[in-house]
């Protein structure tokens, strides 16, 4: 039986680990052929050989997708290789350690230029092939610190420590872009949609810090699902949004957080 995803021509930002490696994974395994890049060598051959030796077909590339440039030669890469690219996923991202009224002037122009700054490049290099496709499909990995404000209380629950400035605003910026790019990509059938995933324990995370680490006393309370999210979680719904199973799917925040939106 044919792959849900079989014939597409995927991207994928930040594949190289985390959310993004189990991105790469769940799309290659329902047929797509995927082309992921991130900065680091090692990493994504890694995961390149892995996806391969599972029988997908996949490619990795370097590329900092904050440098339009290296977007453009990256695109260009991966569509004469596997042909027109029909889904797109930025998932590259990063936070600061800086809290406020801390957090560097370096780190806030960093964190937004790769939080935010690269999706436009990477969908703007893709955009003609996501029209060409006739069913193109934008996907943008969001946080549901978007719009989860942090006072006194909570923060003394995260261990004195929350999501930066900086990467609470990038996300809600592309939140922001995401509903202009489904706007513009309506008149062409491409969707334009955001994962918004609460706290993900990563395999990465949990191998050198354990599971109730990165928040969990916070979360514990908020949750409705007592559960820790996993990055597959979000991949599978990635894979819902680059189906076409959405296809009537465009300008939505899905939320992929145990149930953290509704108790908050």
């Amino acid at each position: 039986m044919a792959g849900r995803l079989e014939g597409k021509v995927a991207v994928v930002t930040g594949g190289n680990s985390g959310i993004g490696e189990a991105i790469v994974h769940r799309l290659a395994s329902e047929g797509a052929r995927v082309g992921f890049c991130a900065r680091r060598k090692e990493q994504g051959e890694a995961v390149e050989a892995a996806a391969r030796s599972a029988g997908a077909t996949v490619r990795f590339d370097v590329c900092d997708v904050t440098d339009s440039s290296q977007v453009d030669d990256w695109i260009a890469r991966v569509t004469s290789e596997y042909g027109a690219i029909d889904v797109v996923v930025n998932n590259a991202g990063t936070a600061s350690a800086g809290q406020w009224p801390d957090e560097s002037n370096e780190d806030w122009d960093a964190i937004l230029r790769l939080n935010v700054t690269s999706a436009f490049y990477v969908t703007r290099a893709a955009w003609p092939q996501l029209i060409a496709s006739g069913e193109g499909s934008v996907i943008n990995i969001g946080s549901l610190s978007a719009w989860g404000g942090i006072g006194a209380n909570e923060l003394e629950m995260m261990g004195g420590f929350q999501p930066s400035p900086s990467y609470q605003a990038s996300k809600a910026a592309l939140e922001g872009l995401t509903v202009h790019l489904a706007g513009r990509g309506g008149e062409h059938a491409i969707r334009v949609n955001c994962v918004r995933p609460g706290r993900i324990l990563t395999r990465q995370w949990e191998e050198t810090m354990g599971e109730t680490f990165l928040f969990w006393s916070y979360y514990e309370r908020v949750q409705m699902l007592q559960s820790h999210g996993r990055s597959e979680d979000v991949a599978n719904a990635v894979l819902y949004l680059a189906s076409n199973e959405s296809s009537f799917v465009t300008a939505e925040m899905i939320d992929v957080n145990g149930g953290a939106v509704g108790k908050t």
